[in-house]
């Protein structure tokens, strides 16, 4: 018998398929957050070694692409796993005794609402399996919520002018520090004060260490609501431990 992966701790038994029939999916969850981190330890290893004499637009790029990296593929890593928990939803029913029920709105709604917002989709999960609702004004909500949008500001990046009338509290960097202002415990130190928070300040270890913790609060939180271990165990979650600030 051989067993196929289909994450760190939860696996699916092919040895009943024939050689002509096995079906073989691929999960990407793991490498997202294990890139996650890897940047945001890069971008840790440029600020350590930083100090004002050291600067130029060489290593302001490459430390900013080590952050902006990480925040991408820590989303990246939320999307694979609810992705692939809706693929692997029938070897996962067998092995943890979900309902036909719940397998099969499962399978209806990974076929008819793929379309749904990221998070979306982690909330039709929970609802098919009739789990507790995450709380939408608490972490690790919160910090997800914030996470995602952050990463869409940098996918789908506009250039804004900024002024000092009413209309500053209406801009996207305005928005983004009210989100992330206490979330962010150390800002880009490669930043001159009264630089913008986004895209300048926030962009910095501080930003991808929580953007690598958030994702993984969210979605061990996620697997506990719905009864099933983590997608990621827990010598490998260690692995993934990040430089205190």
């Amino acid at each position: 018998m051989t067993d196929y992966p289909i994450s760190a701790t939860i696996y699916t038994d092919h040895s009943h398929a024939s050689l002509n029939d096995l079906e073989v999916s691929h999960q990407l969850s793991f490498s997202h957050i294990k890139a996650a981190a890897h940047f945001a330890k890069l971008s840790y290893e440029k600020e350590d070694k930083y100090d004002d004499s050291q600067y130029s637009s060489e290593l302001f790029d490459e430390h900013r692409s080590y952050v902006i990296g990480s925040i991408i593929t820590a989303v990246c890593y939320l999307e694979a796993t609810i992705n692939e928990l809706f693929t692997d939803v029938e070897d996962i029913s067998s092995s943890n005794e979900w309902s036909l029920d719940v397998t099969q709105k499962m399978k209806e709604t990974w076929r008819d609402e793929r379309s749904l917002r990221l998070i979306d989709k982690y909330e039709k999960a929970l609802c098919i399996v009739k789990s507790e609702s995450f709380n939408r004004g608490a972490e690790p909500y919160q910090s997800a919520a914030s996470l995602i949008s952050l990463r869409n500001a940098l996918i789908h990046y506009k250039p804004e002018w900024i002024g000092t009338g009413e209309s500053y509290n209406q801009t996207l960097n305005e928005k983004l520090n009210k989100k992330l202002e206490n979330k962010i415990k150390k800002l880009n130190p490669m930043t001159q004060e009264g630089s913008l928070f986004f895209p300048h300040r926030c962009l910095g270890y501080g930003c991808a260490k929580w953007a690598v913790e958030s994702s993984l609060n969210f979605s061990n939180e996620f697997f506990s609501k719905i009864g099933l271990p983590s997608n990621l165990d827990q010598d490998y979650q260690l692995n993934l431990n990040l430089p205190e600030i």
